[in-house]
This record gives structure tokens, sequence and C-alpha cells, in this order.
């Protein structure tokens, strides 16, 4: 009978085989794209420049980015045209449910933003972080004054996660932002301390609870008044931002602002 050294020795084995092939998979896809006539995934046609990877010219210029009217804090987009106060405020921040300071977003998560988001997770087309981190760049520039920040964190994944998804994508996001920005990354401050649920399909509460306390910070993290961006994909409804606000605020954050590629929308 196999110890249990033996079976914990054999099943890291297996993650670290596993986290090898899947790392060979996204360099295959990544030196194909420039090697080999690249197609669009969202729509088959071709792509002409190679930067883009996976995603025609004409996929990004369908793109409609997250426009006025919005929530002044969070960066909600109102349904209705008819609210259009400066500084308006939406039904959550007006109740004052979010830690973070100020949120801002690409574009609403609908269709080719979600192509593109998909192919970038689960496709493991990686060389796509990087046209999304130079739209981010242009929200920051934007709303510079409110997004500000020392530092810039991605929302971490927790290890086991990574090693089955073989990258973090908002990490990579983020990597790329810090770059164009000119904002130290700070990858290693903020970490996931156990695996959570998948959030899609969850109702808002039970995301609440899924991400209560699934982070904290690690020691040494320079956090105390600092004024902090996060970055992630996708801001659904905020549980797992909000949860990252939280413990860094709580460890000392002066300011927390957050920025992702996409928010979610009611019609």
């Amino acid at each position: 009978m196999e110890s249990k050294f033996q079976i914990c020795l054999a099943r890291i084995r297996l993650a670290d085989l596993r986290a090898l092939f899947q790392g060979l998979f996204t360099a295959f896809n990544s030196l194909s794209a420039v090697l080999l006539p690249t197609t669009c995934k969202l729509c088959q046609g071709p792509v002409e420049d190679v930067r883009l990877s996976v995603v025609c010219q004409p996929c990004w210029d369908r793109v409609s980015q997250v426009e006025e009217p919005f929530c002044g804090v969070c960066g909600y987009a109102f349904p209705s045209k008819a609210i259009s106060q400066e500084g308006a405020r939406c039904g959550a921040c007006r109740h004052g449910l979010y830690r973070f300071d100020v949120a801002r977003a690409w574009a609403p998560f609908r269709d080719s933003v979600k192509g593109i988001v998909h192919e970038l997770k689960y496709g493991r087309h990686r060389s796509l972080a990087r046209p999304l981190a130079l739209r981010l760049a242009g929200v920051y520039q934007a709303h510079w004054p409110l997004l500000r920040a020392d530092w810039v964190i991605p929302v971490p994944l927790h290890p086991a996660r990574k090693r089955e998804r073989g990258f973090n994508q908002s990490h990579e996001i983020a990597r790329h932002f810090s770059r164009t920005a000119g904002i130290p990354l700070a990858e290693h401050w903020l970490l996931r301390t156990r695996p959570t649920q998948v959030q899609a399909g969850l109702t808002r509460r039970e995301r609440r609870q899924n991400v209560a306390g699934a982070f904290r910070t690690s020691n040494g993290a320079g956090i105390s008044g600092r004024t902090l961006l996060v970055i992630d994909d996708v801001f659904t409804t905020g549980a797992t931002l909000n949860e990252c606000a939280r413990i860094l605020k709580e460890n000392g954050a002066a300011k927390v602002a957050v920025l992702t590629v996409a928010r979610v929308i009611k019609e």
C-alpha cells in the first residue's frame, strides 16, 4: 500500500506535468500566431496585424466603450440615458456597498469583448493581454485624477487554479499595463489563500460568500499609506474586487481604485 507521502508526491508530479503541457500549449499558440497565417477566433476573418494575435482589427473596432452617464464611484453605466446628473451614484454606491474608492472599465461585457476575454482565459491566447492593457492605459489616462496610483496589483489566482489554467490573465494584463502606464507592479502583495468556486452562475450573495476570506496580504508588502490600482478582467457584481479592496484597506492602503477590461451591465 502506498504511503500518504508517495500519493502526495505523485499528485505533485501530475500537477507539474499538466502545467508543463499547458505551458507548451500556450507557447505554441503564441508562436503559431506569428509564423502561420492567422484567422480571427471571433469572426474567422483574416488577422492582418500579428500583434493582435487571434483577433482581427474589425472585431476590436466593434467594441463599444463604457460611456457616460455612469456612476461617479463604481463606473456602472446607467441603463437609461435620462440619468445625466454629474456625479450621480448607483444604488450600490449610495448604500456604501463597495470598499474600493473608485472603479472604471473599458467596455461593457458583451459582443466582441466577451469573445476576447474568453480567448484570453480559456483559449490561453496570452498575446491578447497586451492590446487589452493598452486600452486600459487609455482609460487610466482619461480618468487619471481618480485612478492615479502608486502601485498596480493584479487580482491573484490560487496556485492550484493557476496551474490548471497555465497563467493568471489578470496578472498578464496588469504586467503590460504597468509597463505602458509607468506604474510599478506589486505582483505578490496580494495573495489568494484558498481555491474558490467559479463565480459564473452564482448569485450576488453566493459570490460574496464564495470569496469571503479568500485573500490576504503578503509579509513585507508595502501597502500602508499607498494608493493602489487593482486590475482584473471582468467586473460582474464586484464581489471579488470588493474583497480585495477590503483586505488592502484593512492593511493600511490609503486608497484603492479598480480598473477592469469589462463591466457587466444590465440592458
